[in-house]
């Protein structure tokens, strides 16, 4: 059985007083950043390619966790078991 993978990410962002989001799309290899998910404010977001993070970094500033999180969804720091 294949393991589940995280594509999607939402954290406090303290210096906004609000939250900020991620959503990995695996197949288009891209990586959308999200400004106030979940509010009637149309989800101000930006697009970065996967390549253009692993080689540069993320656009916003992530918490360790989830960074962790989305470097391991990209099978950079483990690759999930697959059978």
């Amino acid at each position: 059985m294949a393991e589940d993978i995280t594509t999607s990410w939402i954290w406090a962002d303290e210096r906004s007083g609000g939250v900020k989001g991620a959503r990995l799309d695996l197949a288009a290899g891209a990586i959308e950043w999200v400004d106030q998910p979940g509010c009637a404010c149309n989800d101000a977001a930006q697009l970065q390619l996967a390549a253009d993070f692993l080689a540069n970094g993320p656009l916003e500033s992530v918490p360790t966790d989830v960074l962790a999180e989305m470097r391991a969804a990209l099978s950079i720091d483990s690759a999930p078991t697959r059978r």
